[in-house]
């Protein structure tokens, strides 16, 4: 079908009108009957319709093929010569290219005069200084002003795509302020604090070292196991890095554990081959079935060296034999998808040569600074390029390198330690053994935003006979700790829990012995659990099986002695890898248990029956569930959901949040010291009482992953820390109550996001050890780290331009007030920002003149108007900052914030950006692919609310076409217009127009003011353009030109509500239409909306033509070629009777009752109704009420339109018969119903007012 309407466009230029127009319809008709493009304009239905069919990106297709059908052949080619590119061999004219894997790069030419037309405008603007706003001045007019900000980014990288969309939705709010007539001020700064910078440096510096300078030697990738026909093979990438020497082949080597010793398998050769679009080394292996194989390769050189050795692989096995069943032919299998990541790490080296730099220029980037010197002028260019409404005088730079910046960031901290924000001690934070100190959010690699857990360890004694694995270690006590979140639960232990598999340690502590898991070992030595804090005494490696059936003493346990079971669920990465086993109460627990008591499951796994069937179920918890009081909760739901075995994994699942939610919060304790006591209390209590005993400690371990930027994994240390109260009751309660009374998050979802943070948002870490940043006033051994130093900057935009100004980002060119920053003192910012006096003592360069000026700059900007940021920053930093100006602006909420916009992350076409996918947009790139304008349209259309929104090629590449094509239009229109028509618009569709025109402007308006910026361009854009498209329609149907001044009005007003999207374009166009100043300065316009002229028009060109269509082309199997149309004046009696007893039925609710439609069965109806005689119409107009009653409420019921249908029918009736003559319709003909000696009485009979019906001959 797509095919079909390429080719009516761009190949046959010889089919007649009639024809082409016939072709045009039979093509909606093969749409089955779904609602599409009811003649030329899609409405909201059609849309879907055709979305559904064919994709979105083809509805212009669709629209074209309509509008070109009504060309005749010779316009038709006219119109391809003149739109299409030059054809391709092999493909017709007008046909685009294809696109490839990735991003596709629209057609040029176009794309390169829209680019002229970028550059052109933002010299203008550059030149006028456009962007840079003021307070008024005194005596000058104050007409409001609007502040946004965008969390400005971290300058290790150029921006890119997922920067754009976000800052865009404060690009559009600013823009549309301005249209507002407020002074709309947008400023942006480069955020450089923190480890991310240095953490590269580090890294880059690392890699020259063990790789070599300026040009490395990479190992390749890590060999990775695929299966290709039932055979293994291994793939692996090639280095990236080779010092300029080509690779001849690779060396592959194995090993029967992961450090070796390795030995020589075989030689490979270099070739590359594709697998699943990546190009990598391939080769087959061999192995023995039941065998475990570590591999790696080197890469052998041309000049006779080597490349490092690659990682190991993961354990390689052979491929399990297919097992054929009798009789079946085996089918050869292809090669199946890889769904694992090889797990190669990207070099820094790599990433920077990414960037396009050259390998001596990166040498440069081990310095931090250099990093500073030359990613934030690049990010302030790549902003330029899009054309945001920046005020770039008031840009900087964080950390001490800029010290008018470091002064305000000095002066926050001191007031937030004078006001008591601050305290210092030993607190379980996030840390880095790399980098030797906290790891916040924004210092991380992998796992932002996760934070740590506390457990309970219990400690549970080893007791004779030891395993052997034991034997001989120590004759100190021998502990396992076994992590539990559930204390108090303890007193029903029936044995302990370890996987088999598991590895685990035997550590030192002391005076006493402790086995767990390494990981958990680690992380308890930075917590003052071990005698030295950071490191461990490791006396020897055992397995969980060396260790099962082990007898063991358990505190509080009603068994002497209880045994180490298998557990083959277990996670070594959660806890301490062993497990406490308590079946009343945990059905997973219940369940393994229960399977141990089976002997030949127990067999399986070598447990004997003397360490399982002693032991029964403890009664533990007292709850009430089915009105019955239970104290082994496990063992009832478990046996009530039919569990039979571990693998009942949903059933499980569904026991445990049963058991957990009435036991927990409903539960009172059966048994033990606590016994009487609510679950909850007995909670704290038991913790209390076995930690005071020695029985089990405190401590703490990340809830997932976490990674530095370093390349760590992190732990949880107990450390010495400055760190601000968050979670503080009265601060949280004032935060709080601005965020549910004040603060404007223009959805319900971002609010609740906000008060759920602020639920658990508690004490946050805010000093390092060492990175960039300013120190703590006074305590200069600690750093600010980088979410601490980004709270409230947003008010030092205000005075930036006084310090910093044009192209003086760090501030190193001196202020342009005159100011030195070491004479920035506390008392100068409390008299800017706090409304203090003016400092008695000031310092030299500090003159009271302009500094009375600086602090009426703040007073006008502040509070911060709107804050822009993606949905991941509620969790920290938006929250952090209405933290930091409720304590800096304390009892002030005036000055607090005023909105906060959250969006999601962005999708290219569907998927997520990633570089391996070729679809990684850098600013420059898309710009560079799309236009500014392009992007920006693009990135409009992605979507609004907090769900992941969705940037899509097509739209952007479309945009192009469309932007350059009503920009060619604009420049006719001169000399087009004097051959069109002036004076009064008498026409029907000219008043149509125009008041659709106004209905758009002010819906779009509606939507801008909510940031609702995908709905705005539906109307400002697509739904402009397409009421365009129907004004041009109707009036070739009719035979009259357009109407001058309304397409002027069009022109010149989608120039304005557009400029906020796609300013450059509008720019241009305002410049076309002969406009004086810039479209950015005109004023959004306002306008009187006719909603009668609204009725009409839907039913004219789009409820009734779409109507008359349907019929037509039903009725079309009979090959009519008259349509005789009846038009109701007023509904008959019997129609009205119909409508007074639907109207009656509505009940109290106002609904009408599912019964109603029995009010009109016959045998209910009085004898003398006027409805008995009509039989089945009665119903089937009943029917129709009703339905328009649930869709459109009283309205339904309107006895009569406010316009009359016959006359605006019969001014249009040329452009109605244009729609149905493709169907063979040559003569269409308009009666009222109500007339004598009609043709088709019964046909008459049928129409209602508003709803003609329609006979064909």
């Amino acid at each position: 079908l797509k095919l079909q309407f390429l080719y009516l466009i761009v190949v046959d230029h010889n089919m007649s009108k009639a024809d082409a127009l016939k072709k045009a319809n039979q093509l909606e008709g093969s749409l089955k009957g779904k609602p599409f493009l009811a003649g030329d304009v899609p409405g909201p239905e059609d849309a879907k319709a055709f979305n559904e069919l064919l994709g979105e990106d083809n509805m212009a297709i669709a629209r074209w093929a309509k509008h070109i059908a009504s060309f005749t052949g010779a316009q038709r080619k006219a119109f391809t010569a003149a739109a299409a590119p030059p054809a391709k061999a092999g493909k017709p004219a007008g046909e685009a290219k294809p696109a490839a894997k990735g991003v596709a790069v629209p057609q040029g030419d176009k794309k390169g005069q829209l680019i002229s037309i970028q550059k052109e405008m933002q010299k203008q603007w550059d030149e006028k200084k456009i962007f840079e706003v003021d307070p008024p001045k005194p005596g000058e007019e104050d007409t409001g002003k609007f502040l946004v900000t965008f969390p400005y980014p971290y300058m290790n990288g150029r921006l890119h795509l997922g920067h754009v969309f976000s800052l865009l939705k404060a690009e559009f709010a600013v823009s549309y302020n301005r249209l507002q007539g407020k002074r709309a001020l947008f400023p942006f700064g480069f955020h450089c604090t923190g480890m991310p910078i240095q953490a590269a440096a580090n890294k880059l510096k690392r890699e020259y070292e063990v790789y070599g300078s300026p040009c490395p030697k990479f190992p390749c990738g890590r060999p990775t196991r695929h299966e290709i026909d039932g055979k293994v093979v291994l793939f692996w990438a090639a280095p990236t890095a080779t010092n300029h020497q080509e690779v001849t082949g690779y060396v592959l080597e194995t090993a029967t554990t992961e450090k070796g010793p390795w030995v020589k398998v075989k030689e490979v050769g270099a070739e590359l081959t594709d697998l699943d679009g990546k190009k990598k080394v391939i080769t087959e292996v061999e192995l023995e079935q039941g065998k475990g194989y570590f591999f790696r390769a080197v890469a052998k050189l041309a000049d006779g060296s080597t490349c490092p050795p690659s990682n190991a692989s993961e354990e390689v096995k052979a491929a399990k034999p297919e097992k054929k069943e009798e009789g079946k032919k085996g089918k050869k299998k292809g090669p199946a998808k890889i769904a694992a990541k090889s797990g190669d790490a990207l070099h820094q080296w790599d990433i920077m040569r990414g960037m396009g730099m050259e390998e001596a220029e990166i040498t440069r980037f081990v310095d931090p600074m250099q990093w500073l010197d030359y990613f934030p002028p690049q990010g302030k260019e790549d902003l330029k390029l899009l054309g945001v409404h920046i005020d770039f005088r008031r840009s900087f730079i964080t950390t001490s390198v800029n010290p008018f910046y470091d002064a305000f960031i000095r002066w926050q901290f001191n007031k937030l330690r004078a006001g008591e924000r601050l305290a210092f001690g030993k607190r379980p934070t996030i840390y880095s053994e790399l980098d030797k100190q906290a790891c916040m959010d924004h210092d991380r690699s992998e796992g932002e935003g996760v934070g740590h857990a506390e457990y309970t360890a219990i400690k549970i004694k080893v007791v004779e006979p030891l395993p052997e694995a034991l034997q001989g270690v120590t004759d100190k006590p021998i502990y396992l700790l076994c992590g539990t979140l559930r204390p108090e639960t303890m007193v029903g232990q029936t044995n302990c829990w370890i996987l088999p598999e598991g590895n685990y340690g035997v550590f030192s502590r002391g005076e006493e012995v402790v086995v767990c898991s390494d990981r958990a070992a680690r992380n308890m030595s930075f917590q003052d659990i071990f005698p030295q804090w950071g490191s461990v005494e490791k006396l020897k490696s055992v397995t969980g099986k060396e260790l099962m059936g082990a007898a063991l003493s358990a505190p509080r346990a009603p068994y002497k002695v209880i045994h180490l079971l298998p557990l083959t669920t277990i996670k070594m990465d959660k806890m301490t890898g062993i497990v406490t086993s308590v079946p009343a109460d945990s059905p997973d627990d219940y369940a393994a248990f229960m399977d141990l008591k089976n002997p030949s499951k127990r067999d399986f796994y070598g447990v004997k029956a003397e360490w399982v069937e002693p032991f029964d179920l403890v009664p533990l918890i007292d709850v009430m569930i089915d009105g019955a009081k239970q104290n082994k909760s496990a063992e009832y739901i478990c046996k009530k959901l039919k569990v039979t075995s571990q693998k009942d994994v949903d059933k499980l699942k569904e026991a445990h949040d049963i058991c957990y939610k009435v036991g927990f919060y409903e539960g009172v304790m059966a048994t033990g010291d606590f016994k009487g006591m609510t679950v909850q209390d007995a909670k704290v209590a038991a913790k209390k009482a076995m930690c005071a005993a020695g029985e089990a400690f405190t401590y703490h371990e990340p809830e997932k992953l976490i990674k530095s930027r370093s390349g760590d994994e992190c732990v949880v240390a107990l450390i010495d820390q400055w760190y601000l109260k968050y979670g503080d009751d009265a601060w949280r309660k004032e935060v709080l109550a601005h965020v549910e009374n004040t603060l404007d998050c223009y959805t319900n979802a971002c609010k609740k996001a906000f008060t759920d943070v602020l639920d658990w948002l508690k004490e946050w870490a805010c000093s390092r050890s060492f990175g960039l940043g300013t120190q703590i006033p006074w305590d200069q051994q600690f750093v600010i780290e980088s979410l601490s130093d980004s709270t409230i900057y947003m008010a030092y935009y205000a005075l930036a331009k006084f310090f910093h100004g044009e192209d003086n980002l760090k501030g190193e060119k001196g202020a342009p007030c005159g100011f030195k920053a070491e004479e920035l003192t506390d008392e100068v910012f409390d008299y800017i920002f706090l409304a203090k006096d003016m400092p008695a003592k000031l310092g030299a360069s500090i003159k009271p003149d302009v500094l009375t000026e600086i602090r009426r700059e703040f007073e006008f900007w502040y509070p911060m108007d709107l804050r822009v940021s993606g949905k991941d920053l509620v969790q920290n930093h938006l929250t952090m900052s209405l933290y930091n100006h409720a304590a800096i602006w304390e009892g002030r909420p005036e000055m607090w914030p005023r909105s906060f916009y959250t969006n999601g992350w962005v999708l290219v076409d569907g998927e997520k950006m990633s570089k391996s996918k070729g679809n990684f947009l850098t600013l420059e790139t898309a710009i560079e692919t799309f236009s500014a304008d392009g992007c920006r349209l693009a990135c409009a259309y992605a979507g609004d609310s907090m769900e992941d929104a969705n940037f899509e090629v097509q739209t952007a590449s479309k945009a192009i076409l469309k932007l350059h094509n009503i920009i060619e239009y604009a420049e006719r229109f001169e000399a087009d217009s004097k051959n069109w028509r002036s004076g009064e618009a008498s026409l029907f569709v000219d008043k149509w127009f125009k008041n659709e025109i106004n209905a758009l402007l002010t819906e779009a308006n509606v939507h801008y003011s909510r940031m609702r910026f995908k709905e705005a361009l539906c109307r400002a854009w697509f739904d402009f353009n397409a009421a365009k498209d129907t004004y041009y329609d109707v009036l070739a149907a009719v035979g009259q030109p357009p109407h001058a001044e309304l397409i002027r009005y069009w022109i010149e007003t989608l120039a304005i509500i557009m400029s906020i999207v796609t300013p450059h374009s509008c720019e241009k166009l305002w410049a076309i239409m002969g406009k004086e100043g810039s479209v950015l300065d005109s004023r959004y316009p306002t306008a009187e909306v006719d909603e009668l002229i609204q009725q009409q028009g839907k039913y004219l060109l789009d409820k009734f033509k779409s109507d008359l269509i349907e019929k037509a082309t039903k009725a079309s199997k009979k090959k009519p070629t008259k349509a005789n149309v009846y038009v109701a004046v007023k509904y008959p009696a019997w129609k009205l009777e119909v409508i007074s007893m639907l109207k009656g039925a509505i009940g109290p609710d106002g609904k009408l009752p599912p019964a109603v439609m029995k009010l009109f069965d016959k045998k209910v109806l009085p004898a003398d109704s006027v409805l008995i005689s009509k039989g089945a119409q009665v119903g089937k107009f009943a029917g129709m009420v009703k339905g328009q009653f649930d869709a459109e409420g009283m309205k339904a019921f309107d006895l009569e339109l406010p316009f009359k249908e016959m006359p605006l029918l019969k001014e249009n009736e040329n452009y109605l018969k244009s729609k149905v003559a493709p169907l063979g319709i040559k003569e269409v003909n308009f009666f009222t119903a109500d007339d004598a000696d009609l043709p088709e009485p019964e046909t008459a009979e049928n129409a209602a007012p508003g709803k003609p019906s329609v006979a064909f001959k």
